[in-house]
């Protein structure tokens, strides 16, 4: 496996950090191994302080000296160097800490400015602090006591007790599912919930809502518009599924959170462009995650919790290759399997408003996104007064 956009964001925006570099000229040199690996160990200690618990001795000693031999390889070979599935993730590690793209804990509906990842965002996330507290308070879990880890993805209140997650979430928490014309066949596990408050330290215990019936779903896309490469992508279609949860007493829903829509006249269905800053919220890391998640791997009990990882949009609706209902956009925050139906937000102008409905990536190449712009027409269609 080749360095891909790993060595791509090593070489670009890590060398300062920061959203003020995304799309920078200029051409920089080769990464210092160096200097990464003691921004490395420093967010490894940072974590150890925070979290208060000690990083697996085992597990530290081999991050840091595998991440050591891929820089080194990246260093000396560049675009060429050749890296195996363990090497990228301690490179993505890497990027995480030394303020690329990094991967940052949500705790209460906000992130620790002072994390040392944080620094070349911190400033740029901390002007829209309000409203990215509305968002992170309403993004969920995707509980499934059925699974092995007892979470299947991530959901977001986009209407007073409604959610969208992806369909392939859907299709894992339902037994026998189908769809046909934007109708659901089968039928939702007992016991599937939606965790709005599931944050390293375990989070607010009253923020979690059985799913209670299915609204809507995306439309399949036509066999033949198949990914050529990449199973169970198909941009003909429309991973979304629209949920509708079930009150509990006492407890209210989270706020809905805004969405940019197609027919603004404002924006022009325009928002979501190439080089925009955002930032993605949802649950990375799960068992079938094919880059793993190095710092799970660091403290037991880090996986499956809300993180923040803020970056940009590497092509905008209309740009994506195959993309023929301009309905897919593309972004670089830093994402691991169990990221299946985050939501991207817009950075840039009021930080609140959500431009896309992550579902899919290739590991170290790209990650898609649905551009809620472009489908703006069939979640009216699903959501009464949308």
């Amino acid at each position: 496996m080749s360095a891909g956009s790993t060595y791509e964001r090593l070489l670009g925006e890590s060398q300062s950090g920061g959203l003020e570099d995304a799309g920078g000229g200029g051409v920089p040199g080769p990464p210092d191994p160096e200097r990464l690996i003691a921004r490395l160990s420093d967010e490894v200690g940072w974590l150890e302080e925070h979290l208060g618990r000690t990083a697996d001795p085992a597990a530290r000693e081999a991050l840091m000296s595998g991440a050591a031999q891929a820089l080194g390889e990246v260093a000396d070979r560049g675009t060429d160097a050749r890296l195996g599935r363990g090497d990228i993730a301690r490179l993505e590690a890497v990027v995480h800490s030394d303020g690329t793209r990094p991967v940052l804990f949500v705790e209460n509906d906000f992130f620790d400015v002072e994390a040392p990842a944080a620094a070349g965002w911190a400033a740029s996330l901390s002007v829209i602090q309000a409203e990215l507290r509305t968002v992170c308070r309403a993004v969920g879990r995707v509980n499934d006591p059925h699974s092995l880890l007892g979470y299947q993805g991530t959901a977001w209140a986009i209407d007073d007790g409604v959610v969208v997650t992806n369909y392939h979430v859907l299709e894992v928490i339902s037994t026998h599912p189908s769809r046909s014309d934007g109708t659901f066949g089968g039928e939702l596990k007992p016991g599937v919930t939606v965790d709005f408050g599931a944050e390293v330290g375990g989070g607010p215990p009253d923020r979690v809502f059985p799913v209670g019936r299915v609204l809507g779903v995306g439309r399949a896309g036509a066999p033949e518009c198949a990914h050529p490469t990449v199973r169970g992508v198909n941009f003909d279609g429309l991973d979304l599924a629209v949920l509708e949860l079930e009150p509990v007493r006492g407890r209210p829903f989270p706020a809905p959170v805004q969405v940019a829509r197609g027919d603004d006249t404002t924006t022009q269905g325009a928002l979501a462009s190439r080089g925009r800053g955002v930032y993605v919220v949802g649950f990375p890391g799960n068992a079938a995650s094919t880059t793993p998640d190095v710092f799970a791997e660091l403290f037991a009990g880090v996986k499956g919790v809300k993180r923040l990882t803020p970056g940009v949009l590497t092509e905008g609706r209309g740009e994506v290759d195959k993309d023929e209902r301009s309905w897919i956009i593309s972004h670089d925050a830093s994402t691991l399997g169990g990221s299946s139906g985050s939501l991207v937000v817009d950075l840039e102008a009021g930080g609140r408003k959500v431009l896309g409905l992550h579902f899919a990536g290739v590991p170290d190449r790209v990650n898609w996104a649905h551009g809620l712009e472009g489908a703006t027409p069939e979640l009216a269609a699903v959501i009464p007064g949308w």
